[in-house]
């Protein structure tokens, strides 16, 4: 993960720009505490196949998602694009937004190998997993944690899927955050 106060993007792929040794190994990024919002920029292009406009109709949700935030200062939101799904939360030390890669599961919890890393109190390594299922959606379900998983103040039987709608408010451990979702779909893109 490459990270600033303000923007930062999970990544298990290294590019071609990562800075390299002497002899072309590639060197991890460390974070600098200089915003930089082309990480940001680079995970979403990644997300959108390069694809300017989608970028560009995608960025302003991520950026203002916190002002959506009703019950909360925490969030995480799903954003569907097309056939395609990815995360963006500012649920960490720094409250930088952070992006995640495409996918259809993601975990939760305060390992480091969670696509979303919650270092708060009561959270399991590994306590939750928020998927998606392209026909109804995102859904979150709790995987056997010892403080449980809510969602709007109902206790998740272990393994059960909730679906989850725009504005649930979520509880795991001691961290309460807002899901909220956000669909770009191409056809509102295309001129007709």
């Amino acid at each position: 993960m490459v990270s600033s106060p303000f923007f930062s993007a999970h990544s298990d792929q290294q590019s071609s720009t990562a800075p390299q040794t002497s002899d072309g190994a590639i060197r991890e990024a460390i974070p600098t505490g200089i915003a930089s919002p082309p990480w940001l920029l680079d995970a979403l292009f990644r997300n959108l196949s390069y694809d300017l406009e989608q970028v560009a109709d995608i960025i302003d949700p991520i950026l203002t998602a916190q002002n959506h935030c009703y019950r909360t200062d925490w969030y995480v939101q799903g954003i569907v694009a097309d056939d395609r799904a990815f995360l963006s939360t500012n649920i960490n030390a720094d409250r930088a937004i952070q992006v995640t890669l495409c996918g259809t599961r993601w975990l939760l919890g305060q390992s480091r190998r969670c696509a979303v890393a919650m270092p708060q109190s009561g959270i399991a390594d590994c306590h939750a997993a928020l998927n998606f299922d392209p026909l109804r959606g995102f859904f979150l379900t709790d995987l056997s944690s010892n403080g449980g998983t809510w969602v709007n103040g109902r206790r998740l039987a272990p393994a059960q899927r909730h679906y989850l709608q725009d504005g649930d408010l979520v509880k795991l451990g001691s961290l309460r955050f807002e899901f909220l979702q956000q669909r770009c779909d191409r056809s509102a893109w295309d001129d007709v």
